[in-house]
């Protein structure tokens, strides 16, 4: 059972934001390799482990290894070559660039995934309606999020639908096409059919409202929670300007 973090939802991309910029700005492997492994520990914790491991690695196999071809490989460096096979090189400078690169994606990609796991979009759009941006806004990100999930069910019972009936059962590419084919219509008309419902009913509502309006869903947001988040804020922004200028004086 996943276990839930009394955050607000507003302070765990805050501080999410501060590390990826900062660490980023740092580009030392093993600041890198740290972020990583906290966010493992963080992961296992909350009892989404698995399924951070499993999407961290299907999105950073792919990128590691084009850019390992790409900086490893058949890179243009003429730094001395480690082994070589006809115009394919590998170069130690090659491998530290593309160690680099992948390091501070794989950062970015693991940060931004626990963030996904650990946020309830409830939540966050509960956050962003009591803010004050546009409601507009809120109700746009509420659309985003839960969008695929109810396209995904939609599909699902399409197909099963479908199979019952006999249709689109065939094999090989052209039956893969067939329940594409067969599947795409229905799924495109019950969600224009669902976008006519919702404007209905947001018009019938007065949405978005004028005045003040009651909240069934409340967002704990303590003074210590602000105070992490304008701290975490200052941070994303000065810390890597100040990372960068003390490498700067280093060099020299």
């Amino acid at each position: 059972m996943p276990r839930t973090i009394k955050l607000h939802p507003f302070t765990i991309l805050a501080i999410a934001v501060a590390v990826i910029t900062m660490t980023t700005a740092a580009s030392l492997w093993w600041l890198s390799c740290a972020v990583m492994a906290l966010c493992l520990l963080i992961a296992g914790w909350s009892g989404h482990l698995k399924k951070l491991a499993v999407l961290s690695g299907a999105m950073l196999l792919p990128t590691f290894l084009s850019l390992l071809l790409i900086h490893g490989l058949i890179s243009r460096d003429q730094s001395p070559a480690i082994a070589q096979w006809g115009p394919l090189r590998v170069t130690v400078h090659g491998l530290e660039v593309a160690l680099s690169l992948g390091l501070r994606t794989a950062v970015l990609v693991v940060v931004g995934l626990l963030c996904g796991l650990l946020i309830d979009r409830h939540q966050l759009v509960a956050a962003i309606d009591s803010s004050p941006v546009p409601p507009q806004l809120g109700y746009l990100l509420a659309a985003s999020l839960f969008l695929l999930p109810q396209m995904a069910e939609k599909q699902r019972r399409i197909g099963e639908a479908q199979a019952l009936r006999g249709a689109g059962t065939g094999n090989g590419l052209a039956g893969w096409f067939q329940r594409v084919r067969l599947r795409a219509v229905p799924l495109v008309l019950a969600s224009m059919q669902d976008a006519q419902d919702r404007a209905i009913h947001l018009s019938a509502r007065g949405f978005p409202a004028s005045g003040a309006h009651t909240r069934l869903r409340t967002v704990p947001n303590s003074p210590v929670q602000r105070a992490i988040r304008w701290t975490a804020a200052i941070c994303a922004v000065l810390g890597p300007i100040l990372i960068l200028f003390l490498a700067a004086l280093g060099g020299h």
